[in-house]
């Protein structure tokens, strides 16, 4: 069948919204009509060069949900019909991680920014027949799209898809991140700095583990004003040694728990590092441009100190947990998902909603079809 795409194929250019050709779902493959998608920074990066892809064109976006409208004859437990969120790490099932239920961890996942389908093949040609690959093994900035059953978990009807989308990705990385990297506990302080679609929902995490003090860090005032409905009980601009100074200061100088590095680590690691108290620990959740190699951190200061400095994709949990879970917490009123989208657009408009991205003005923005 033929469906249209944002195609991303120079970099620094648009996405350029095209007709591609999509073939029909292998054995163990779904097709899979998407009903909204995301725009997450992580393509952003792809597209500006800052994370290199082996491939163009390729089909961006990796935050999606839909309804499954067709299967492969060895594709169990899903079915045309069932509504879907897709996960940007495939759990295989059979590698090591996977067999220990810790599937952000699966063996498959550096292949994420090659192309190909999980079986090293395509699905996707372009007008002049040319193999078109899908980001994260998704490509989710089209209508319609193909992915093995290792990208797919059913969730419940009645969770609007434009919801579930956003725990596709940005809400398990913060919550998760507070939840399961961290391990928040209740009475906790803790410090998240950027407060965009990770950052936000690391504020979601700690609120939900009990932390009694939850400083939040943006130079944009909007989204400080935010981050306090969502759970935050400070907020700050200060950047550089300033933030380090405005964390002392609100925890009586000895620093926070936790804190949380959500924009540019190259240049908030180390703030937040001093921010954060002896034994405390330092969650990353940002990616860096490839062509940053390294992170200042004195070795003595962090021998002295005895603090932990960490990473954190998926919120290190297993998305086939973690998602359902999420959306438990959504039903029952304890987590806000509605809240995170700024605007919603059309496929033609997404290269708006990314420069909106770019100049700080939506929390979320999500492709609705």
């Amino acid at each position: 069948m033929n469906t249209r795409a944002a195609l991303f194929r120079t970099i620094g250019a648009p996405l350029s919204i095209e007709t591609i050709a999509l073939d029909p779902p292998k054995p163990t493959e779904v097709l899979v009509r998407i009903a909204a998608v995301g725009l997450c920074r992580t393509d952003l990066h792809v597209m500006r060069g800052e994370r290199r892809v082996a491939m163009q064109p390729m089909v961006l976006g990796h935050e999606a949900a839909g309804v499954v409208e067709a299967t492969g004859p060895a594709v169990e437990g899903i079915a045309p019909g069932d509504h879907v969120v897709l996960t940007f790490i495939p759990g295989c099932g059979v590698c090591r991680w996977c067999a220990q239920g810790l599937h952000h961890l699966c063996a498959e996942g550096p292949r994420i920014t090659q192309g190909p389908q999980l079986d090293g093949s395509y699905r996707r040609r372009d007008a002049h027949g040319e193999d078109v690959g899908a980001f994260c093994m998704i490509g989710g900035f089209a209508e319609r799209t193909v992915v093995d059953r290792a990208s797919v978990i059913v969730i419940d009807k009645d969770i609007p898809l434009d919801l579930a989308a956003l725990v596709a990705c940005g809400v398990p990385a913060g919550v998760g991140a507070a939840r399961h990297r961290a391990n928040v506990k209740a009475g906790d302080s803790v410090l998240v700095v950027g407060c965009g679609g990770d950052g936000m929902n690391v504020v979601q995490g700690a609120r939900l583990c009990g932390a009694t003090t939850i400083i939040a860090a943006d130079i944009a005032p909007y989204k400080r004003e935010l981050a306090l409905s969502f759970g935050a009980t400070h907020t700050t601009d200060a950047q550089g040694e300033a933030l380090t100074r405005a964390v002392h200061a609100l925890t009586d100088g000895v620093g926070v728990n936790h804190a949380f590095v959500c924009i540019d680590p190259a240049t908030t690691l180390l703030p937040a590092f001093r921010a954060t108290q002896k034994a405390g620990n330092i969650v990353v959740t940002a990616i860096t441009p490839d062509t940053v190699k390294q992170i200042d951190v004195p070795p003595l200061e962090l021998f002295a100190t005895q603090k932990a400095i960490m990473g954190a994709v998926y919120g290190f949990m297993s998305p086939r947990l973690q998602i359902p879970a999420l959306l438990r917490l959504y039903r029952a009123g304890d987590l806000k998902l509605r809240e995170l989208i700024t605007r919603t657009y059309a496929l033609a408009d997404i290269n708006q909603g990314y420069a909106d991205l770019e100049a700080g003005k939506n929390l979320r923005g999500v492709v609705v079809f």
